[in-house]
């Protein structure tokens, strides 16, 4: 069984991550809007890595979702039992 400490550590691990994963969704979408001109290649590429980061961005929001359940799990049960 997964202690609280685990949970918190994990929690800590995803929001930072999650973090990180929408500073790289801001710069994409800044390049994106600033008129900055590309080819049909670099536009495919930065496509990619926008669907890349949006998956990754939903899979970790399940994982934190998840978690956030097992810290609220341990809210009954002060003791850990």
């Amino acid at each position: 069984m997964t202690t609280l400490i685990e949970l918190q550590i994990q929690q800590r691990t995803l929001l930072d991550d999650l973090e990180e994963l929408e500073t790289a969704v801001s710069l994409l979408v800044e390049k994106s809007s600033n008129n900055f001109e590309m080819d049909e290649d670099e536009t495919a590429d930065h496509q990619q890595q926008m669907a890349w980061l949006q998956r990754q961005r939903a899979g970790l929001l399940v994982v934190l979702s998840e978690t956030e359940r097992g810290l609220m799990a341990f809210d009954g049960d002060p003791v850990g039992d």
